[in-house]
């Protein structure tokens, strides 16, 4: 028990609650209505620093298809939403060479940047989501399977899940000549930590290769297959990109690991608060959500007369 919580016999647990549910709403709120602009001008709101840049890291953008996972999927209407929120708030779609270029070289990025990061390269990626960006100006890295261009997602039909089509080469090459930058995910997007050494380089160094040939430009940037890496799996993508991008949440600051960047996951069901969560502190996960609705409806119910709750 708390020290405040000892102070208040009625209700064992609720000073504590209380207190801290209070202090995440009004927080929260504070900060929401400074992030968002809320009755302010857009030209006047502060700008974030410099010294770190969030990564929103997306699936699938399109329709949602039977045995799909739907958690993975982001509709057209509601990523449109978002880029044109990023947007009217002054952020800038950055690529990860701009991150590397920042890092080693010191070279200034715009005052609000954003790095948009979609794995898996669906081909609906292309249809819904890069138009998109393009329209709002917005970079991005797009991710590839690279043994499965132009077909399926394999390593989810083998689990079960509903086929969904890949990124033609053709695709591919459209979009990197429209500032798209494409990373390697693995060539068969296999778990890496359940592969021999050999099969593990071969997943790493061949994705690069042949996304390598495939543009005809060096491939800076890769992505960790469900995320999942280890201490031999991460020391063999060091010698081979400049940076990777895991699936742990946070910002990216100039000491961070260039090969553990971190990434914020955007789900559909997000409300505008926490995807704007996402974009200021790198995300926010499931258990702490859930503790924040949990103490922001005791606290409601408290602060509230019975009558006003009905």
């Amino acid at each position: 028990m708390t020290e405040s919580a000892a102070h208040c016999p009625k209700h064992p647990d609720f000073c504590f609650s209380f207190t801290e549910s209070l202090a995440i709403f009004v927080g929260v709120a504070e900060r929401m209505k400074r992030w968002c602009g809320l009755g302010t001008p857009t030209s006047k709101v502060k700008t974030v620093s410099r010294k770190g840049v969030t990564a929103l890291m997306y699936h699938h953008i399109g329709p949602t298809y039977p045995g799909t996972h739907r958690n993975l999927t982001i509709s057209a209407d509601q990523f449109e939403h978002q880029m044109q929120q990023l947007a009217r708030q002054g952020y800038v779609g950055i690529s990860p060479a701009d991150w590397l270029h920042r890092v080693r070289d010191g070279r200034e990025l715009p005052n609000k940047p954003i790095l948009l990061t979609f794995d898996d390269a669906y081909a609906d990626t292309a249809q819904y989501a890069l138009p998109i960006l393009k329209r709002y100006g917005f970079s991005a890295a797009v991710f590839v399977v690279t043994r499965h261009i132009g077909g399926t997602n394999a390593w989810d039909e083998a689990t079960g899940s509903g086929t969904l089509k890949l990124m033609s080469a053709e695709q591919i090459r459209h979009w990197a000549s429209q500032g798209i930058e494409f990373g390697a995910h693995g060539r068969t997007h296999a778990d890496l930590s359940k592969l021999s050494p050999d099969e593990c380089a071969n997943e790493i160094v061949g994705s690069k290769n042949d996304l390598a040939t495939l543009l005809g430009l060096p491939v800076v940037s890769f992505a960790y297959p469900y995320g999942i890496y280890n201490k031999t799996i991460c020391d063999l993508v060091r010698t081979q990109f400049d940076l990777a991008f895991s699936t742990e949440q946070g910002v990216n600051y100039l000491p961070s690991d260039m090969h553990l960047l971190r990434r914020a996951h955007v789900d559909p069901d997000d409300s505008p608060a926490e995807f704007w969560l996402n974009v200021r502190i790198g995300g926010i996960n499931w258990r702490a959500r859930l503790r924040i609705r949990s103490r922001l409806k005791k606290a409601v119910r408290i602060l509230l007369p019975a009558h006003a709750q009905k």
